[in-house]
């Protein structure tokens, strides 16, 4: 075999191992127009190279929309994360004692925020649009549909809560960033600090307590949601 005959069989070989590549990269557009390009590829396979070092562009994929409630609790984590990282030098022992408490903090505000969008996800699906009941409805129907109303006026009202209390944890929070930067600029002892901390770690346990509460501790016209809520629990527990 000749030196011409090796260096095409080199070159076809290649050749089908750029085409290869081609096949499973560029999955895109109709099967004739991928055999085009395969084919392709095994004769002009320098040209297949440049784009497949580059690699297939991956779509881009559409973000998340932020919600206030989000857009919230980020700020508030930057201020609470530089407000602590202040504390190096002076009182950082804190630090270490609260770092699960802390760590736990923003986790209990992401899972407050998603139980308050999954609330809002569920109270606006059509089925449980606000409708009137027709006045040849049987009274039993009549009777179905107004609990049915109350117990979706509960939701709401379960929703507002578990929203303002997000709101004022987070509130709290950036309050008590503050007094950190106050008592370090102040010559205040690392003692005052680390009080602070701790009531910021601590306020974990305080929207866990808020998230636990059931439908009775709304302040919503009693008795309904506080007997719906009674009612479904006896209905769970037997």
């Amino acid at each position: 075999m000749n030196l011409l005959s090796t260096s095409l069989v080199l070159y076809l070989m290649i050749g089908a191992g750029v085409a290869l590549a081609v096949y499973l990269a560029d999955r895109s557009g109709s099967q004739a127009e991928r055999s085009f390009r395969v084919g392709t590829a095994a004769v002009f396979w320098p040209l297949y190279i440049p784009v497949l070092l580059r690699g297939t562009p991956t779509p881009p994929t559409e973000a998340m929309p932020a919600d206030d409630v989000s857009a919230a609790i980020t700020q508030v984590d930057c201020e609470l994360q530089a407000a602590l990282g202040s504390l190096r030098g002076w009182a950082e022992g804190v630090l270490v004692r609260e770092k699960d408490r802390l760590t736990e903090l923003r986790s209990a505000w992401s899972a407050q925020a998603e139980r308050i969008r999954e609330m809002d996800r569920l109270l606006q699906l059509p089925e449980h649009a606000i409708g009137s009941t027709s006045e040849e409805a049987s009274p039993r129907m009549q009777q179905s549909e107004q609990a049915r109303l109350r117990n979706l006026h509960c939701l709401q009202q379960l929703r507002e809560r578990a929203h303002d209390d997000l709101l004022g944890s987070l509130a709290a929070v950036r309050e008590l960033v503050s007094m950190i930067h106050l008592a370090k600029f102040t010559g205040a002892p690392a003692a005052r600090a680390e009080e602070i901390v701790a009531q910021i770690a601590a306020a974990v346990e305080g929207l866990s307590i808020v998230t636990a509460q059931e439908p009775p501790f709304l302040d919503g016209p009693a008795p309904s949601c506080a007997t719906a809520a009674n009612g479904l629990h006896r209905q769970i527990v037997r």
